[in-house]
């Protein structure tokens, strides 16, 4: 940085003579003109040492060099495709692309300018096809050749990276770990074959007492078996022996010498919650209650118990 300079105003007349102060501005002058904007940077600015960035610097200074990129670029069209690619630089393929004319008026002489034109233009077409294809698949084979080059380097370099020895200042900075703590591998159990035939004896003992519990299920299923209903009469005969009116009165005898009754026959129905909100109410049906026949009080009965055995509703009793 230049030195300052006093300001003209500030300077004693008499001190300020003309010599001095041409070789202040001619010094002023030269300086200014022979220094570099790098050179002009106050030291107080991060700057002020010439310090060359990145190539992949993302600092402010290095961000203001790249000038913005307006839009995008499309996806290229693969035109060279892995099942006929390889065919598209050869001779047939661009005759066929690009046919030459056939017809009985283009084998004749152009009969203007206009039509000479374009048999030129249509010529150079088809000569600028041929040269595009075969550049760009040169040009594919030049990328692929880099790709695979680059691809074989990184894949050897990371295998060198991997099978390179420990460096030296790695194994001298290196926590020291114990050598039990290393041993990662699973001791077999001293015990194992006594267990195992533990196991085993267990085993055995369960499948002893489910074979033996399923004997005597097998068993105990076939002495049923003869009361068993496999007939139509046998189940009209069962129904109507369950649920005949008499069925509690005709119980017979317990093995206890006690007769079997049902509870209903004995203490009448018990008092439903519908009875009870009546009896609070003092609302009753009591008159309807009367008018009822035994015959319809047991029905009543007998529908409400064939219905708890059966889980459903009967309709039609």
């Amino acid at each position: 940085m230049p030195p300052l300079l006093p300001r003209p105003a500030l300077v004693p007349r008499a001190a300020a003579s003309i010599p001095a102060i041409s070789r202040a501005l001619f010094f002023f002058s030269s300086t200014a003109s022979a220094a570099s904007p790098r050179q002009q940077i106050p030291p107080e600015s991060p700057l002020f040492i010439n310090v060359p960035n990145p190539p992949q610097d993302q600092s402010v200074e290095a961000r203001r060099e790249l000038k913005p990129v307006k839009g995008h670029l499309p996806v290229p069209r693969q035109v060279f495709k892995p099942k006929d690619g390889h065919l598209k630089p050869r001779d047939d393929w661009l005759s066929r692309s690009a046919p030459l004319p056939s017809s009985d008026r283009s084998q004749r002489a152009p009969g203007s300018d206009v039509q000479a034109w374009k048999r030129r233009m249509a010529a150079s077409r088809r000569d600028n096809m041929r040269e595009g294809v075969r550049a760009l698949y040169a040009r594919k084979q030049h990328f692929d050749r880099r790709r695979l080059e680059r691809q074989t380097d990184k894949l050897a370099a990371n295998r060198a990276a991997a099978l390179a020895p420990e460096r030296e200042d790695e194994r001298l900075t290196r926590a020291s770990i114990n050598a039990q703590t290393l041993q990662t591998t699973v001791q077999p159990d001293p015990e194992r074959f006594e267990r195992a035939l533990a196991s085993r004896e267990r085993t055995g003992s369960l499948s002893a007492r489910r074979s033996e519990a399923r004997r005597d299920a097998i068993q105990e299923l076939y002495m049923k078996a003869r009361s068993f209903i496999v007939s139509e009469r046998d189940l009209e005969a069962e129904v109507d022996r369950q649920f005949a009116p008499d069925y509690w009165r005709n119980m017979g005898m317990s093995a206890a010498g006690y007769d079997i009754q049902n509870i209903w026959d004995l203490d009448g129905r018990p008092q439903t919650v519908a009875d009870m909100l009546s009896d609070v109410s003092r609302t009753s049906n009591a008159v309807v209650k009367a008018l009822e026949s035994e015959k319809t009080r047991t029905l009543k009965r007998q529908k409400e118990v064939a219905e708890e055995l059966t889980g459903g509703k009967l309709d039609g009793i």
